[in-house]
């Protein structure tokens, strides 16, 4: 069984390593091509929908897909932070320049009904795009993604991103130890943020200087091992049934009348 990571609020690689390779719902059992067939669909649906109430209700259909998948609600709930984090600090300055119906005024700044409208859209955007992109990797073989991901993108693109996505494994196992070390050694007795700061940046630092050396000798492994530009896969995906096409077409259907629909605010 694998760890959390050394912190509840960022998303476990191993964690979800465990789950895809372990899971046994129905999720799981989904054709890969069909989830990965999804992904652009929902991206570009993301991209063009600015109504809010569609959002909604396309924030609740994947998260029904993530109850269905049978991981726990809570460690999504923690893996909203930061994601939530990043977007509020910017949207909640932006809300205030966005004109409409007035709700509260003071000084030169107004918060508008559509203002809200705005943060709201974008909290919904961000978390419907992690909470696919969690279930797709919490439910998907990493040998089936590999397989995917050298047909679909082109080379060298490709193995940037396997190789970058394994390379994650490594560089967060450092970190931890890295941070298990100092506690043990009693290092994590902060007497203010300033301190605390300064501890985490020089640990970032540390494993960033760290990462160089590491990503040379996966290199010379590499090398050592006959690598010629291609990570060849042993195993694919099973090919999708004439009912994964008909579903993956009604898909796009259905992201066509969204894209059509959903461009107006309802407020």
């Amino acid at each position: 069984m694998t760890r959390l990571g050394f912190s509840k609020y960022i998303p476990d690689l191993g964690l979800i390593t465990h789950y895809s390779e372990f899971g046994d719902s129905r999720v799981h059992h989904i054709n890969p091509w069909i989830k990965f067939a999804l992904l652009p669909l929902i991206i570009f649906d993301l991209t063009v929908v600015s109504n809010a109430t569609l959002l909604l209700f396309m924030y609740l259909a994947v998260f029904i897909f993530w109850v269905a998948s049978e991981s726990p609600v809570v460690l999504l709930v923690y893996w909203y932070t930061t994601p939530l984090f990043f977007v509020v600090s910017i949207a909640f300055f932006l809300m205030f320049a966005v004109p409409g119906v007035p709700l509260i005024s003071y000084g030169p700044l107004q918060l508008t009904v559509q203002g809200l409208e705005f943060l709201a859209t974008l909290v919904l955007r961000s978390l419907i795009g992690v909470t696919y992109g969690l279930t797709l990797l919490m439910t998907t073989k990493y040998n089936y993604l590999t397989h995917i991901i050298s047909k679909v993108m082109p080379s060298p693109l490709d193995q940037i991103a396997l190789l970058t996505y394994r390379f994650l494994f490594l560089m967060l196992d450092g970190l931890e130890s890295t941070i298990v070390a100092m506690k043990s050694r009693g290092g994590l007795n902060f007497s203010g943020f300033k301190e605390g700061a300064t501890f985490y940046g020089s640990v970032l630092a540390l494993a960033f200087i760290r990462s160089f050396d590491r990503a040379e000798r996966v290199a010379k492994a590499m090398e050592s091992r006959a690598y010629d530009g291609r990570l060849a896969s042993s195993y694919s995906p099973p090919r999708v049934s004439y009912g994964g096409y008909a579903f993956i077409l009604s898909a796009v259907f259905i992201s066509v009348i969204l894209c059509s629909y959903g461009r107006f605010s309802l407020v």
